[in-house]
C-alpha cells in the first residue's frame, strides 16, 4: 500500500507540473470566458483598478461608464491580481491558475489517500490513479473562469468537514465560515449548493436537531458579514458590485441557449470535462442511495428538513445549471469531491451487479477522459514544433496593435496585447473600410462576416488538422496562427 500511495503522489505532482507548463507557455489558447475575468486581474495586477474594457457587459453594469469589473462577485480577478502583483503580466496570472489546479489535485490526493482501506484491489487502484488525469483536464489553467478557484476552495470544505471532530469547535467555525465566504465572494451559484450540501452532511451526522439549526444560522450571518466586508475591500466597494451584478443576473437568466445538442456536447462530449454526465449521474445514484439508508434511521422532523433541502438542490440544478447548456462550469466545479465520493463507494465493501456495472462505468468514463489529457500534450508538443507559440504571436501582433488604426482582434488572441488599452474585441458586425482585423485560426473558422470583404495583408497561419501518427486529433490548431484582414 505505501508503494501505491508514493506512485498515487508523484502522478498527481508530473500531472500538476504538466498544467504549470501549459500556464507559462498560455496554453491552450485563452477560451472564451477568459476575457470576461483575466483582463480585470490583469489591470488589477498593474495597479489600474478592477475593471475590463474588453467585456461588453461593463457597459450595461458600470453606470460611471469606467469599464468597472462589478457585474460579477470579484474574489477571482482580486486575488489572482493581487497575488500577480510580485511580476505583473499574463503568464503570472495563469502560473497562479495552474497553481491553484495543482493544489486541488494534491488536495484531491490527500482526501482519497485518508479513506484508502489497508487491502485495496489492482482494480480499484488502477481507477483511482486514472482519475488524476481525467480530473485535470477540467482544471486547464488558460479557461480562466473562477470555477478554478471554487474547485479548490470546495474541496477544502469537504476536507474541513471530513475531519471536524480533530478541530476545536471555535476554529472549526472560524474556518469553515471564512472558506464559505470565499467561496460566496468568488461564485454565487457554487455557494448555494455547496452549503446546501454540508447542511445535508450535518444533519445525517448530528442527532442534536435544534443545536444545528441555531449554530448554522449564526454561520450564515457571520458568512454574509465577511462576505460583505471582502467585497467592500475591493476596489469597486460593495454597493456599485451588489448594484452590477443585479443587472447582470437579470440578462443571464434570459438564455436560452439549450438543446439536446448543446446539452450532450456540453455534459458529454466536451473535451475539457468529458463524460461528466456520466460522473454526475453516477455520484447522484450513489448520494440518494446514502441519503435514502441514512434518513430511514433518524427522526421525523430533521428528515423532513432533509428532503426539503434535497428539494432545493433539486430546483437549483434546474433553475441555474440545466437553464443553457454551457452552464454545466456549475456543476464541474464539484468535480473533485465528486470523484472523491465515487472512489469511496468504490472501495466500499458492497457487493453486486448493480455496483459492478457502476464501477465499469465509471472506470470506463475515466479511461475515456485521460486520453483527452494524453491529446492535450501531444498538441502542446505540436504547439512547440509548430513554432505558433504565444510569445512568438505577441511578437508580431504588439506593434500592429500599437502602430495602426482602428485594429481589432477575434476573441481568444486578447491575451497578446498586455495594454488592454490598445486591445478591441472584433464582434463580428461593426467594422468598415480600412479597418484591419486579425483573426485567429484556433477554435472557430473564418468569420462569415467578413467573407468576400477583405484581403489578407499577412498570413500567420498554419495547417489546420493537427495529426498524431496519421489520425487527426483536431480539425483546428491549438496555437495563436492567425491572419491579419484588411476591410475592403
Amino acid at each position: 500500500m505505501r508503494t501505491f500511495k508514493i506512485i498515487f503522489y508523484v502522478i498527481s505532482i508530473i500531472v500538476s507540473a504538466i498544467l504549470l507548463v501549459f500556464a507559462f507557455h498560455v496554453f491552450p489558447i485563452p477560451g472564451t470566458d477568459s476575457v470576461v475575468f483575466i483582463p480585470a486581474a490583469l489591470l488589477f495586477s498593474k495597479g489600474y483598478g478592477l475593471a475590463n474594457p474588453l467585456y461588453y457587459v461593463t457597459q450595461l453594469t458600470d453606470l460611471t461608464h469606467t469599464n468597472r469589473f462589478n457585474y460579477y462577485v470579484p474574489f477571482y480577478p482580486y486575488i489572482l491580481g493581487l497575488l500577480s502583483r510580485i511580476n505583473p503580466g499574463i503568464k503570472t496570472i495563469f502560473v497562479f491558475c495552474a497553481l491553484f489546479s495543482a493544489a486541488s489535485l494534491l488536495l484531491y490526493t490527500r482526501v482519497v489517500i485518508s479513506f484508502l482501506p489497508k487491502q485495496v484491489s489492482l482494480w480499484a487502484k488502477i481507477i483511482i490513479l486514472i482519475s488524476v488525469a481525467y480530473i485535470a483536464t477540467y482544471l486547464l489553467p488558460t479557461v480562466g473562469r473562477p470555477e478554478g478557484l471554487t474547485t479548490l476552495l470546495v474541496l477544502l470544505v469537504y476536507m474541513v468537514s471530513r475531519t471536524k471532530n480533530t478541530y476545536p469547535a471555535l476554529a472549526f467555525n472560524a474556518v469553515i465560515c471564512i472558506l464559505f465566504a470565499l467561496i460566496l465572494a468568488t461564485q454565487l451559484i457554487c455557494f448555494y449548493f455547496c452549503f446546501l450540501f454540508f447542511i445535508t452532511c450535518e444533519l445525517l451526522n448530528n442527532d442534536q436537531f435544534i443545536k444545528v439549526i441555531w449554530v448554522n444560522t449564526l454561520r450564515v450571518l457571520a458568512i454574509v458579514a465577511i462576505f460583505c466586508l471582502v467585497l467592500q475591500m475591493s476596489p469597486n466597494g460593495l454597493a456599485s458590485t451588489v448594484s452590477g451584478i443585479k443587472i447582470h443576473i437579470n440578462y443571464v437568466l434570459e438564455r436560452h441557449d439549450r438543446s439536446l445538442p448543446l446539452f450532450i456536447h456540453y455534459w458529454l462530449l466536451s473535451q475539457v470535462n468529458f463524460g461528466f454526465l456520466i460522473i454526475f449521474l453516477l455520484c447522484t445514484i450513489f448520494y440518494l442511495q446514502e441519503i435514502y439508508f441514512r434518513t430511514r434511521k433518524i427522526q421525523s422532523l430533521p428528515r423532513i428538513l432533509i428532503i426539503l433541502i434535497q428539494l432545493l438542490i433539486a430546483y437549483g440544478i434546474i433553475k441555474f445549471i440545466l437553464y443553457a447548456s454551457p452552464t454545466v462550469y456549475n456543476a464541474t466545479q464539484f468535480i473533485l469531491p465528486m470523484s472523491a465520493w465515487l472512489v469511496f463507494n468504490i472501495l466500499s465493501p458492497e457487493k453486486g451487479m448493480f455496483k459492478l456495472s457502476l464501477t465499469w462505468l465509471a472506470f470506463i468514463t475515466y479511461c475515456a477522459g485521460a486520453i483527452f489529457l494524453g491529446r492535450e500534450i501531444i498538441l502542446f508538443i505540436d504547439y512547440l514544433h509548430d513554432g505558433k507559440t504565444y510569445d512568438a504571436a505577441s511578437a508580431i501582433v504588439t506593434p500592429v496593435m500599437k502602430n495602426r488604426q482602428n485594429v481589432y482582434i477575434t476573441q481568444s488572441l486578447w491575451s497578446l496585447n498586455e495594454n488592454l488599452n490598445d486591445v478591441k474585441i472584433f464582434d463580428g458586425i461593426h467594422f468598415k473600410k480600412d479597418d484591419t482585423i486579425i483573426v485567429q485560426q484556433a477554435y472557430h473558422p473564418f468569420p462569415p462576416a467578413l467573407v468576400g470583404k477583405c484581403t489578407i495583408i499577412y498570413d500567420w497561419g498554419t495547417a489546420d488538422h493537427r495529426k498524431f501518427l496519421g489520425k487527426s486529433l483536431t480539425e483546428r490548431p491549438q496555437g495563436y496562427s492567425f491572419v491579419i484582414c484588411k476591410i475592403n
